[in-house]
């Protein structure tokens, strides 16, 4: 779980003066998909086995972009969905994404 002192750890260095807070507005307010889709093409040439974990409970990214990522990489065999996941579910839900890591490198 995310402790405070974590949370403290990721988000002191954002906020520690006007500069870096204005900094990290506009990063936040950026999420999308531009980047991903720009890169479309690449992806479509993609062949190495890909593996996608996907968080459900992420307000950021909608699992349909999980299966458009299925649909493009010509190496991504399935999606695995973490219902309870968010944006960061690799740190408070390791083992949400370990698992699933572990069995597809075996």
């Amino acid at each position: 779980m995310l402790t405070d002192e974590i949370i403290r750890l990721y988000l002191t260095p954002l906020l520690s003066s006007p500069q870096r807070i204005a900094a990290f507005e506009r990063y936040w307010l950026s999420f999308d998909n531009a980047q991903t889709v720009s890169i479309h093409q690449d992806l479509q040439r993609l062949k190495i086995p890909t593996l996608i974990v996907w968080g459900l409970a992420d307000i950021f990214f909608d699992v349909k972009w999980a299966y458009w990522l299925k649909d493009t990489i010509p190496g991504a065999e399935r999606v695995i969905e973490v219902a309870d996941g968010r944006l960061f579910f690799a740190e408070d839900r390791p083992k949400s994404l370990s698992e699933p890591l572990l069995g597809f490198w075996d």
